[in-house]
């Protein structure tokens, strides 16, 4: 008898989740207008980030593990892609990077993926806790990855 622990993952269950993350996490636009500039050195430590969408390799998840020192550089620890037209594939070991961050929370976090290869995301941080970040969906045509990273230590 073979056990089969793989599951697939409902798009409208994870749709629902983020949903009720982004409801109940107060981001930038709703914070109060005295609230402390975020920096980078506060997104320092490690983090969990979940992903769903559509890449060049067809319909994707991507659930990755990753470290960022104070600078906003770090390295996926732990990282892999489940795709629909390139199978699994494993990303641990590569980059992660805050390559920007504004005062209000917003910025950009780029994953590498591989030579030639990254995923850029837009991000929001809650200037008030910045324990989660919203990453927008990749302004790069064929690539539409959407998700929500929480820090875990």
């Amino acid at each position: 008898m073979t056990m089969n622990f793989h599951r697939p993952i409902h798009f409208r269950a994870f749709a629902a989740v983020l949903a009720l993350v982004l409801a109940t996490v107060p981001m930038g636009a709703a914070q109060s207008p005295t609230a402390k500039p975020i920096t980078v050195s506060q997104l320092k430590g490690i983090w969990y980030a979940t992903f769903s969408g559509v890449t060049g390799c067809g319909t994707t998840t991507l659930v990755t593990t990753f470290t960022l020192d104070a600078t906003g550089n770090g390295t996926q620890t732990s990282a892999t892609q489940h795709t629909v037209g390139c199978g699994d594939i494993d990303l641990s070991g590569q980059s992660a990077q805050i390559q920007s961050l504004n005062a209000n929370g917003s910025g950009f976090l780029a994953l590498g993926c591989g030579t030639g290869c990254g995923f850029g995301f837009t991000i929001q941080v809650p200037r008030n806790a910045p324990v989660a970040f919203n990453l927008g969906a990749q302004p790069v045509s064929g690539n539409y990855l959407a998700g929500v990273a929480f820090r875990i230590q």
